[in-house]
C-alpha cells in the first residue's frame, strides 16, 4: 500500500513538473505583456537578457493599445492570418470528410493502395512538396496571391486518415438501412456520417487551425509581399526590435487558438480516443 502511495506521489510530482514547464512560457509572456516599456527595456536590453522579471512594477495596457490602435500594421497582420487560416480550415473539413467517407464506406479498385499513398504523405513535411507546389502555382499565375497558400493548405493527408479511421467505427448497418429507405450516398453522408463524426471533425478543426495559424514557410515562399504576411511571420521580426510589443502581440496571437480549443475541447478528447 505504501509503495503504491509513493508511486502515485511520484507520478503526481512528475505531472506537476511537466505542467509547470509547459505553462511557464505562456504565463511569462502574459505577465510581461502588462509591463511598461521602461521595465521591459531594463529586463531586455539591446545586448541580451538581463534578468527574469515575473511581477510587473506597474500594470499597463500600453503594449496592447499600441498593437491594436496606434499601429495599423499589427492589426492588418492579424486579419491576414484570419484570411489565410479560416478558408484553409473550412476547405480541409469539406475535403477531408468527403475523402474519408469514400475510403471508409465505399469499395473501389485500388482503394487500399491509394490510402497507403496518403499514409506515406503523412511522413512528408510541407517543405518536401513546397518546390513542386511553387512550380505549379507559378504556372497558374497565383504566386503572390493568397490562393497560393490557401489552395495547397486545403489538402490534408492527416485529416483524411484521421477521419477515415473514425468513420470506420460507424456501423455499416446504419448506412445500409438508410440506403434501403431510398437515401442517396450524399444524403447518408449528411444525415448519418457527419453527425456521428462530429468529434473527429472537431479534432481536425483544432489541429488544422493551430497548424495553419502558426505557419511561416508557406507565406514567406508563396506570398513575398510584406503587406500580405500573417502574424506568425510578423512575430519573428517584431521581437528583434521591440520586446514589449512582441509580448503584447504574442498574447493577441494566442487568443484565437485558445478560443478554438475551448470551443472544441470535448471533441478533441473524443476524437483522439476513438
Amino acid at each position: 500500500m505504501k509503495k503504491k502511495t509513493i508511486v502515485s506521489l511520484l507520478k503526481f510530482v512528475f505531472l506537476i513538473g511537466i505542467t509547470i514547464v509547459m505553462l511557464f512560457p505562456i504565463v511569462y509572456i502574459i505577465v510581461n505583456s502588462f509591463m511598461s516599456t521602461n521595465e521591459i527595456q531594463l529586463a531586455y536590453p539591446e545586448e541580451g537578457f538581463a534578468y527574469l522579471h515575473l511581477i510587473p512594477d506597474k500594470i499597463t495596457l500600453d503594449q496592447y493599445y499600441f498593437s491594436l490602435f496606434r499601429s495599423s500594421e499589427y492589426l492588418q497582420k492579424f486579419w491576414n492570418s484570419v484570411i489565410l487560416t479560416v478558408p484553409i480550415v473550412l476547405g480541409q473539413v469539406v475535403i477531408c470528410t468527403l475523402g474519408a467517407y469514400g475510403f471508409a464506406k465505399f469499395e473501389f479498385p485500388g482503394r487500399d493502395k491509394i490510402f497507403f499513398v496518403f499514409i506515406v504523405l503523412l511522413v512528408l513535411p510541407p517543405q518536401a512538396t513546397m518546390v513542386s507546389n511553387y512550380i505549379v502555382l507559378d504556372k497558374l499565375g497565383l504566386i503572390g496571391n493568397n490562393l497560393s497558400v490557401i489552395l495547397p493548405g486545403m489538402f490534408s493527408a492527416f485529416g483524411i486518415c484521421l477521419l477515415r479511421q473514425y468513420m470506420r467505427y460507424i456501423p455499416d448497418t446504419c448506412c445500409e438501412a438508410a440506403e434501403i429507405d431510398g437515401a442517396s450516398p450524399f444524403r447518408i453522408f449528411l444525415s448519418i456520417i457527419v453527425p456521428q463524426s462530429k468529434a473527429g471533425i472537431g479534432t481536425l478543426v483544432i489541429l488544422s487551425f493551430i497548424d495553419n495559424w502558426n505557419m511561416i514557410e508557406q507565406p514567406l515562399v508563396m506570398l513575398k509581399d510584406e503587406a500580405k504576411m500573417p502574424m506568425s511571420v510578423m512575430l519573428s521580426k517584431v521581437s528583434e526590435f521591440d520586446a514589449g510589443i512582441a509580448f503584447g502581440f504574442s498574447v493577441i496571437f494566442l487568443i484565437p487558438a485558445i478560443v478554438i480549443y475551448l470551443l472544441f475541447e470535448d471533441d478533441l478528447v473524443q476524437g483522439l480516443t476513438f
